[in-house]
């Protein structure tokens, strides 16, 4: 903690010395708090600094998960992050689907769960939805790329809406989609091995990192 902070997903603290080399004592205007033991998401230590009267370059930000802009913008990268979330689920319900045979005709083997309509109208637009994430995400990356080059304006305007839009939209429709998913692989998706307890608890934050979804899309209304 004394040359590098712990990483937190929502992570835009600075590289440097927080507390004296030799006394670990915290340095003058300098806050350290522990946000203690959390619903999920507990392999990460989440924290927080608190700097008073204290200037940070803009080149010493820890700025992987999020940025702030010259204009004062904050951009996150949340996206991403959650696009692994839906992935991971539809993933695990699709192949249990695949394997999984129940009922069939008298003396026929029993049909695969995945040919039954009413499954495939559950999983089918979550496969797709991975899919339509993962591009999303390729081409917010290549924006911010060119934004951090760039310095452009418009450009930077474009992911500020870009990256909060997907944020509002992919954590929302995941939270739906882990419950969608667990049902779909009934009794068996209830056993923590089967990991949709833990990626529930691990995704709930998401809906509130930043800001509640529903204020964050009534301010890209106000933006876009």
């Amino acid at each position: 903690m004394t040359r590098s902070p712990t990483r937190a997903f929502s992570q835009r603290y600075s590289s440097g010395p927080f507390t004296d080399l030799e006394t670990q004592a915290v340095l003058p205007g300098i806050e350290i708090n522990d946000c203690g033991y959390k619903i999920g998401l507990n392999v990460v230590d989440s924290g927080a600094l608190r700097f008073y009267s204290v200037r940070i370059p803009r080149d010493n930000l820890l700025n992987r998960f999020g940025d702030v802009a010259r204009d004062g913008k904050y951009i996150s990268s949340l996206p991403t992050i959650n696009r692994r979330f839906a992935a991971t689920l539809v993933t695990i319900a699709v192949r249990y689907a695949l394997l999984r045979q129940q009922f069939g005709l008298p003396k026929e083997s029993e049909i695969s769960v995945m040919d039954y309509q009413s499954h495939q109208h559950k999983l089918m637009p979550m496969l797709a939805s991975a899919y339509a994430f993962h591009f999303s995400r390729a081409y917010l990356v290549d924006m911010y790329s060119e934004m951090k080059k760039t310095n452009d304006e418009d450009v930077t305007d474009d992911v500020h809406v870009l990256s909060s839009g997907l944020k509002s939209y992919i954590t929302s429709y995941t939270a739906k989609s882990i419950r969608i998913c667990r049902e779909s692989c009934g009794v068996h998706g209830y056993p923590a091995v089967n990991h949709f307890g833990g990626l529930w608890n691990d995704h709930d934050i998401f809906q509130t990192f930043e800001g509640d979804n529903i204020v964050r899309c009534s301010r890209l209304l106000e933006i876009s």
